[in-house]
């Protein structure tokens, strides 16, 4: 089988072990210095292949061990090399790592987008709701005031009438109280 010779930048592979360029630097240091050979350009800035990001990954987990040091991890990882070799099924398994986290990345951004259409629908439809309750309140407003006003007047009316059929009293019945 040949090996793949992708071969990444320093933020790529950062991104890919979710540690800061900085922590990257500081590990390739300590890996060269027990023996571990990057490959370099001209202007020696480091270019990682799978095999390099592979054995980052293994020193990064076994520097979290309890107990191990990043000096000890750094040696247990030249001693793996050594033994080990990297394979090529620890190469495949990083890109499919790294593919299932572009995936997962994606996934997050749709996500993300499908979130945001769904927040500005829900502004829209609370402000239509909002509206809608206004105008309802309104047109109840109008219709009590429009049944206020009736039956005023139905009262006004039947005043009226009341007077009017009562018989008129002369001045004596009126005196009387008759």
């Amino acid at each position: 089988m040949t090996e793949e010779r992708n071969i990444y930048v320093s933020s790529d592979v950062s991104a890919l072990l979710k540690i800061k360029e900085s922590t990257l630097r500081k590990y390739c240091i300590m890996l060269e210095k027990v023996g571990y050979e990057f490959h370099k350009n001209e202007l020696g800035h480091r270019g990682f292949f799978n095999n390099d990001v592979v054995t980052l990954r293994k020193l990064i987990s076994l520097k979290n061990h309890p107990d191990m040091t990043l000096e000890r991890a750094c040696d247990a990882v030249m001693v793996w090399i050594k033994e080990e070799k990297v394979t090529e099924h620890d190469i495949s398994e990083t890109v499919v790592q790294d593919q299932h986290d572009e995936r997962y990345n994606k996934l997050l951004e749709e996500f993300q987008q499908f979130k945001d259409q769904q927040f500005e629908f829900n502004k829209q439809l609370i402000s239509k709701l909002e509206k809608q309750n206004e105008y309802i309140n309104n047109r109840l407003e109008e219709r009590d005031r429009k049944l206020m006003q009736e039956i005023r007047e139905n009262l006004e009316t039947r005043k009226m009438i009341a007077a009017a059929e009562e018989p008129k009293k002369g001045f004596w019945g009126k005196l009387f109280g008759r």
